[in-house]
């Protein structure tokens, strides 16, 4: 009979056991591995993006945190609806993303001393996912996002039409002051001189050895005139030799853009 107890004991501290492992292994699952949420079918989408995306290493509930009644009309409406999309199921706060990209250290990019998203987030008070949601996990903004606010800064420039902003304007530039975020002169010269995508000079001894922004205005216009060469030179209407030549509105006719220097035979044959 104590044999038999003994028995019965053991086996019983085995069922109790395999039922708190079980159940552990379970809550595990549903809570930390990803491949739970994508069990669903609706999650494929999402999924995919994610695996490949560059948070493939962060589980779900890292971001997507749920209250009881959240999940309960989740798993509610996947049990009596022939559901085909995902619907609303978290608030996903700024703050979340700010616990790793706003941390001192980690493997992650850190942004809080950018000058971009201290203009964006510290300041105008937007939420990441303003900028970040439409890319579904992939979390990279698209041109069309910024222009969303910056409606007045379409680009006009035909060449340039499918530039990304950040392509001149460096949004992740350490720093304070919004100007870190203008191109430079060298962002300019990447392309139209490193790159070659369009043939031209620009000494490093010209006259006019300041941005490239002081005179083209991709956002406003595309093509430089009279007037843009006025807004400096102003005192250039009362030159004479200009006047006799009549070269007071076609300036580029004898200062060839970038040097900026007239050659004296062309000069004298206008």
């Amino acid at each position: 009979m104590r044999v038999l107890k003994v028995v019965l004991l053991i086996l019983g501290l085995v069922i109790v056991g395999g039922i708190a492992y079980g159940g552990y292994r379970l809550y595990d699952y549903t809570e930390h591995d990803p491949r739970f949420c994508a069990s669903c079918h609706i999650m494929k989408k999402a999924w995919k993006t994610w695996s490949v995306g560059a948070h493939k290493d962060v589980t779900c509930k890292t971001c997507h945190k749920q209250d009881i009644v959240s999940r309960a009309r989740i798993v509610w409406s996947w049990a009596v609806s022939d559901i085909e999309e995902v619907p609303p199921h978290t608030r996903l706060d700024r703050r979340v993303c700010e616990s790793c990209h706003f941390a001192q250290n980690g493997p992650w990019k850190l942004v809080a001393d950018t000058v971009g998203h201290k203009q964006h987030v510290m300041k105008a008070d937007l939420q990441c996912l303003a900028c970040h949601l439409p890319s579904l996990h992939t979390f990279e903004p698209k041109a069309e996002d910024c222009q969303r606010c910056h409606s007045h800064s379409r680009m006009n420039i035909g060449g340039m039409a499918g530039f990304h902003c950040t392509t001149c304007h460096n949004f992740l530039a350490r720093g304070d002051d919004v100007e870190e975020m203008l191109p430079k002169r060298e962002t300019c010269l990447e392309c139209h001189q490193g790159m070659q995508i369009k043939e031209e000079t620009f000494p490093e001894d010209g006259p006019m050895a300041f941005e490239c922004a002081e005179c083209h205005k991709p956002h406003t216009k595309p093509f430089l005139d009279f007037f843009d060469c006025l807004s400096c030179h102003e005192d250039i209407t009362e030159d004479q030799a200009h006047f006799e030549r009549r070269a007071i509105n076609r300036c580029v006719r004898c200062h060839r853009p970038h040097t900026w220097t007239a050659d004296t035979w062309e000069a004298k044959a206008r």
